[in-house]
């Protein structure tokens, strides 16, 4: 009768092997076999072997083993490969099942994983050791030949930095492994069990302790449900001690080693218990998981066996550096685009506001001022007649000579009140304009750099004339020539930075005698 019992005990356990193919108490090294959607989680390829032994002490006692291997193929796509074998008294079922994995990133530290698993299953019954009389029972002849079954499972979880949790349908088929005429054992339907599981990971002392625990529970539709409690402690990342606690199978010390954070080995041994409805005999467990080469770059990845805490790498000064120079290339664009945009514009605004404005030229004797030294052409002196003399020409078809008179006049009609405001109701003429000019050779070039420009002159004298009174109306201005334009440029302030240059711009347009001031940048 005792093989008899053990051919019974094994049966029922093989219906329920087919709800979860491998419960081991080490889930946690390897969670691939605890739900499909965790294939590939390593980051790299992994492989990883377990065996338990059951109530170790009694003989035909259940023995489990199994061997996966799951990799990512890519940033999303990932697969999965699991073989198990459970020997449960005279009963044996072997299996294998293949996995596809895909993976939706949401942040660099946010996902959501998802896997489904298919397979062959067959089951056995092994009557050489009983006796004559339980191998004669007519019950029995429909287990003499092998069965063989679809099995599969699916599942999904959400990972969030220290955060992972998920549930899984460990039997998306509906196996038969025997006759129901001989025994009367219900078949397991489809989606009647579901796992739930979740775990996160605390880090302390300066993350070289990690505490980690994990939460399960197991509903079965005709079956008790069953929770079951672990906690292990990272010591180092070179070690881990933790307990657990499985309902109806009682509590389990855990132990394991990892080298270079690639190896690892867990042992685990289930203390023997008195219950009315548990065995009392102890259990052990063993296993083993090994990752081969380096994570994949980007990857978010979790794994028991490396379970160093990702640092966020620092940005060297050359990254840092070429990060500024694409935004200034972004922007410098950007005032590009601007300026393209608004030219028809501004040229509409000019023409309107030269239109309106028809200054008298004065013919006044030119003042003598403290100049800078020009040897261009045979001296100051002869410069500056030679420039008067051609603007005085061009007076009355020259726009441009038109708009110098203008600014030069702004001396006389703001000579009394230089800082008068304008308001805000008044359109600046020339809006967002932003002109950009390569520096030339001249020997009174504008050097490199960003400039509020006020006053564009054809002639040195008028530009000159034009600085030296703002000059006297207690501005800082100054004057250049650009070879590019050909053009003499007076302005009212200079420096490096475009955002400084567009702060003194917009504070200078407030006065009224400034108020078409423009930037102008230099470049090589």
């Amino acid at each position: 009768m005792r093989h008899l019992f053990w051919l019974l005990f094994g049966i029922l356990s093989t219906a329920a092997f087919g709800q979860d193919i491998s419960n081991f108490t080490q889930f946690f090294i390897n969670p691939y076999t605890l739900n499909p959607s965790y294939a590939g989680i390593e980051g790299r390829t992994a492989l990883f072997a377990g065996y338990r032994k059951q109530w170790t002490s009694i003989e035909g006692a259940p023995v489990i083993a199994n061997f996966s291997l799951h990799t990512p193929l890519s940033s999303k796509l990932n697969f999965g490969f699991s073989a198990t074998s459970d020997k449960r008294g005279i009963a044996q079922v072997s299996a294998a099942m293949l996995t596809v994995g895909y993976t939706a990133v949401i942040d660099n530290t946010t996902s959501i994983r998802f896997g489904i698993s298919a397979g062959y299953g067959s089951n056995s019954v092994d009557l050489s050791s009983a006796s004559s009389t339980v191998t004669s029972d007519p019950a029995l002849k429909t287990l003499l030949s092998n069965n063989s079954f679809l099995i599969g499972n699916a599942g999904i979880s959400f990972h969030k930095s220290t955060f992972h949790g998920g549930v899984t349908m460990p039997n998306i088929f509906q196996p038969v492994y025997l006759s129901k005429d001989a025994f009367n054992v219900t078949a397991l339907k489809p989606f009647q069990s579901i796992v739930v599981h979740a775990s996160n990971r605390f880090y302390s002392n300066k993350d070289q302790t990690v505490f980690e625990p994990y939460l399960i529970y197991r509903l079965n539709n005709g079956l008790p449900s069953q929770f079951e409690l672990a906690a292990v402690v990272h010591l180092q990342h070179v070690m881990w001690v933790g307990a657990s606690y499985k309902q109806q199978f009682g509590i389990s010390g855990l132990l394991g080693f990892k080298i270079q954070n690639q190896f690892a080995v867990g042992f685990s041994y289930s203390l023997k218990n008195g219950g009315t409805n548990q065995i009392p005999a102890p259990s052990y467990e063993i296993q083993l998981g090994y990752l081969v080469g380096n994570k994949k770059k980007n990857a978010n990845a979790y794994s028991f066996v490396d379970t160093h805490k990702e640092k966020v790498k620092k940005k060297t000064a050359a990254e840092i550096l070429a990060e500024k120079k694409k935004q200034q290339q972004i922007e410098a664009k950007k005032i590009a685009d601007e300026k393209k945009k608004h030219e028809e514009l501004l040229a509409k605004q000019k023409a309107e506001e030269l239109a309106k404005k028809t200054p008298k030229v004065e013919d006044k004797p030119f003042v003598q001022v403290e100049q800078k030294k020009d040897t261009a052409r045979g001296g100051p002196r002869m410069k500056q007649h030679a420039d008067l003399i051609a603007e005085q020409q061009k007076a009355t078809v020259d726009p441009l000579h038109l708009e110098e008179q203008e600014k030069i006049k702004r001396l006389e009609v703001h000579a009394d009140n230089p800082t008068e405001e304008h308001g805000d109701v008044l359109v600046h003429p020339h809006a967002e304009r932003h002109e950009f000019v390569k520096k030339g050779s001249h020997h009174e070039e504008m050097d490199y750099g960003d400039y509020v420009i006020v006053g564009v002159f054809k002639g040195r004298p008028n530009s000159e004339r034009f600085s030296i009174g703002l000059n006297k109306m207690s501005f800082t201005s100054d004057f250049g020539f650009l070879t590019e334009k050909s053009l003499w440029y007076v302005y009212i302030a200079q420096t490096s930075d475009i955002n400084e240059a567009k702060a003194e711009r917009d504070k200078y347009r407030k006065l009224t005698i400034f108020r078409d001031a423009w930037l102008l940048t230099v470049h090589k």
